[in-house]
């Protein structure tokens, strides 16, 4: 196995990554089995799905919202929740409810995802197409998981998995059941943008 410079151990493929990729890997939670977790992780993974799906920056959405970058940072690292009139305005500047965007079962933890192998988001792909589910779609963004290989891993045909993202379709039961087993987010949050508008 390749050594990196000034190294005396071998490095797991997830180690090379990181080493090669430090920014696009942070806090992301996703892990290839039988490598070890990283040391930070995202406690707010929908919050910042949803920042990254709709593509606002950090230090946008701190403007929008008159706290500094580092405030928002604290929201979606340590899962801390804003109080008052700024807990007002993210709901309001994002078009979510609260208890989606700052929701305690997901707060409480920060699982890490399994993936059989390397995986990479294609934003041309959606970027072309639109997007209706904008926490399916964000999920895929910090992940840094294609749409293909999603629907693979969750058994699914990358054809049906495009439609829940781009045509803001409800699945049936047993589907929503594998996503949300996979992104380790309950049916009720992942589908939250179907289930309001029926």
């Amino acid at each position: 196995m390749k050594l990196l410079k000034n190294s005396t151990r071998d490095l797991s493929y997830l180690s090379r990554y990181i080493e090669e990729n430090p920014m696009k890997y942070l806090s992301r939670g996703v892990k290839v089995p039988r490598f070890r977790k990283t040391n930070k992780q995202i406690k707010n993974r929908v919050l910042y799905a949803i920042l990254l799906s709709k593509d606002i920056k950090i230090s946008k959405f701190a403007s929008l919202i008159g706290v500094v970058p580092r405030t928002i940072q604290g929201w979606i690292v340590s899962g801390s929740v804003p109080n008052g009139e700024n807990l007002k305005l993210v709901c309001e500047v994002l078009k979510y409810p609260q208890h989606i965007l700052f929701n305690p079962d997901v707060l409480k933890d920060s699982p890490i995802i399994c993936v059989p192998n390397k995986s990479k988001y294609h934003k041309n792909v959606t970027s072309r197409s639109g997007v209706k589910n904008e926490i399916i779609h964000g999920l895929l963004i910090l992940h840094d998981i294609s749409i293909t290989d999603a629907a693979v891993w969750c058994d699914l045909h990358p054809g049906t998995l495009r439609k829940y993202v781009h045509c803001n379709h409800l699945p049936q039961e047993d589907f929503q059941l594998k996503l949300s087993d996979f992104f380790r987010i309950s049916q009720s949050i992942l589908f939250y943008n179907v289930i309001v508008q029926k």
